[in-house]
Formats: structure tokens, C-alpha cells, sequence
């Protein structure tokens, strides 16, 4: 979140920023408020949400799945660089190797990848 915040708040980027964030239920997506007003002020964010096991009350019609599996249908598939994004990963251990691997796969190099691991 500080990181969007300060692309958007701070440096006020005009670069085309796709936000794509994953949980097992809403119960477990946080700042969500903060995350939609920052979608409803900047054209060039775009907020993308996956849910892996939702709840019967999330009541959830969005996309299903990892989320790196998501992002990869999604997006990914259909870009026509996406060795060219530079991408920001934040989460568990064995969530980051599937996404360094995915993005290893799409011939990304590991100069185009920051992350940060939550367990490690």
C-alpha cells in the first residue's frame, strides 16, 4: 500500500499502474477503501481482486483463483510485452516462487522484479 500511495500521492505518476490482489475470502483484504478511492481518483490505477475460497456471504461474482494464476488469464496471457512491466510482489513464500517462476516463464528478467516476502 505505501508504495502505491507514493507513486500516486507523492511522485503523482501518470504511468498506467494494475493492482492485482488476492485473498482466500474479503475477509482478508484490508485498505479496501482506501485502494477504491485511489481507483475513483486515478485513471491510470486499476484495482484487480481474486478470491480463492470466498465465502458464502462475500457473495463474490469477481474472478476465482490464485492470484497469480488470475493475473497470468487475465492480463498476461494477452499482453503483447509483459517482459517490459516492471513488477511489484508482495506475499507469502510459496505464493513469490510461483509468481518469479510464472514471470520467469514469460521471459521477464529479475532485474523487472521487486518483492517482498511476508514469511521470509
Amino acid at each position: 500500500r505505501s508504495h502505491i500511495y507514493e507513486l500516486f500521492k507523492e511522485r503523482k505518476t501518470n504511468r498506467k499502474v494494475s493492482y492485482w490482489y488476492g485473498g482466500r475470502s474479503l475477509r482478508e483484504l484490508f485498505y479496501m477503501d482506501e485502494f477504491n478511492t485511489l481507483e475513483n481518483e486515478f485513471d491510470n490505477f486499476k484495482m484487480n481482486i481474486a478470491l480463492s475460497d470466498a465465502l458464502p456471504e462475500d457473495n463474490w461474482t469477481g474472478y476465482t483463483g490464485f492470484i497469480h494464476q488470475v493475473l497470468l488469464d487475465e492480463y498476461l496471457a494477452n499482453h503483447p510485452a509483459p517482459e517490459d512491466i516492471e513488477y511489484y510482489i508482495c506475499g507469502p513464500p510459496m505464493m513469490l516462487q510461483a509468481v518469479r517462476t510464472m514471470l520467469d516463464d514469460l521471459g521477464v528478467e529479475p532485474e523487472n522484479v521487486a518483492f517482498d516476502d511476508f514469511g521470509g
